[in-house]
């Protein structure tokens, strides 16, 4: 069954990728005011109320870290030297890693290293 699937995907993605295929006119493009009014009522009809929507958006974003469920996670800020802030890049590069985390990463090594880490 996997296999007839991901054939059939093959088959769409070369059809929509090849560039001698001419793809349908847009039909029924909305956009500003209208495109958010469907896009409200197409969120309505998904989690079936106002309350249960507002409740949805107003927990999106970010994960917050630590063990309040409400409220901005702390943050904590300062500047480094030029010369620093190359190699810090350098390292988010090599890494992979995003800025906060390397920064929660240093500041629990600094804290193990004075023994304060939880």
């Amino acid at each position: 069954m996997a296999e007839k699937n991901d054939a059939e995907y093959a088959a769409l993605a070369a059809r929509l990728t090849d560039p001698e295929v001419e793809l349908p006119k847009p039909q029924g493009v909305l956009t500003g005011d209208d495109a958010a009014a469907a896009g409200r009522e197409f969120m309505l009809r998904e989690y079936g109320s106002p309350e249960a929507l507002d409740a949805a958006l107003r927990t999106a974003g970010r994960p917050r870290l630590g063990t309040h469920p409400k409220g901005a996670s702390p943050t904590v800020r300062g500047r480094i030297a030029e010369a620093e802030r190359a190699a810090f890049d350098e390292l988010i590069r090599q890494t992979g890693k995003k800025e906060s985390e390397l920064v929660r990463e240093a500041v629990h090594l600094l804290l193990e290293q004075h023994k304060l880490a939880s």
